[in-house]
């Protein structure tokens, strides 16, 4: 949900010492340099001849930023009769307009360094190999991941929750929440000390993700709670997932300094619906049926509205 990982090659030629030429490979890349601080540092590498970018997910670049239209400008790659590449920037009638380099631009040419502005958000055009490819890559990482576990930190999620909610409320598109909090974990860390509490949010962390698709987005909210997003998903498939995962959880033995660790999860499950004020009600809503959990005994699931009808 959050790189677009689409490639374009851009080449060049150069003389090496011994005059044979060679060709270097280049992507064309927009990163995000400026609005939302969620979204800075997020790139986006150009493959198709001709991308459209605003707000709606329909887009080839989607991105969620309410003073952009839902199909705001469009960005072609041609290559003329030499082979070089040029690349053009179209506003397709958009509300606020497509700025370059603080210019209005109905149509024009850009060029490496250029600054384009839709809404509060602006972008910079540049060719980068794949050494720059990666450092930026690592950059936007550092900003977004949680250290211990590599899961994305509170902030991320928690902006990423409220682009899902903005659009489920547009679309009517079902999407459904887990909480999910490691059992006594507190135990861990007593008995065999905080690195080995360290290495079983790791261990957890991954079987996580190794749990859930593409599109899903996981992240740690808390000392040891979790959130995981599940977009075009009911509660009873998001309710299913969760039972898996408690129990991939129950069957977890981290082996460390000869000590074999292991304890569960409990995990509250809401689905979004319209009459939900906004994320704050939808996770204090999940966080209630996590409560449940914990007051019946632990190592359970509860849904949210089961919650709510006892």
């Amino acid at each position: 949900m959050i790189d677009q990982w689409d490639k374009t090659i851009h080449d060049r030629k150069f003389d090496n010492p011994a005059g044979e030429s060679q060709e270097i490979e280049h992507s064309i890349i927009l990163t995000i340099i400026g609005g939302n601080e969620i979204d800075f540092g997020k790139h986006f590498l150009l493959e198709k001849k001709k991308i459209l970018m605003g707000r709606d997910e329909a887009n080839d670049i989607s991105i969620h930023d309410e003073k952009i239209s839902k199909f705001h400008c469009e960005i072609s790659i041609v290559k003329n009769k030499q082979g070089i590449e040029q690349i053009f920037i179209k506003d397709v009638h958009s509300t606020n307009g497509t700025y370059v380099n603080g210019d209005l631009a109905e149509q024009t040419t850009l060029h490496a360094g250029d600054k384009i502005q839709i809404g509060d958000t602006v972008l910079s055009l540049s060719y980068n190999d794949e050494l720059e490819k990666e450092y930026h890559a690592k950059l936007f990482n550092y900003a977004v991941r949680d250290t211990h576990t590599g899961l994305y930190n509170k902030r991320f999620i928690l902006n990423e929750l409220e682009n899902i909610s903005r659009i489920a409320k547009r679309s009517g598109r079902a999407f459904s929440i887990i909480i999910i909090d490691i059992d006594d974990f507190k135990q861990i860390n007593d008995l065999h000390g905080h690195l080995a509490g360290d290495e079983y949010l790791k261990a957890i962390a991954l079987l996580f993700v190794q749990s859930l698709r593409e599109q899903d987005i996981a992240g740690r909210i808390g000392g040891e709670e979790f959130l995981i997003i599940l977009p075009e998903t009911t509660i009873d498939g998001a309710f299913q997932l969760a039972i898996r995962i408690r129990m991939n959880v129950e069957n977890l033995v981290l082996n460390y300094h000869n000590h074999q660790i292991k304890t569960t999860i409990s995990a509250g499950v809401c689905q979004y619906e319209n009459s939900i004020k906004n994320i704050t009600e939808l996770l204090d809503i999940a966080d209630q049926a996590l409560y449940e959990t914990k007051r019946s005994g632990k190592n359970k699931v509860m849904q949210a509205l089961l919650a709510f009808n006892k």
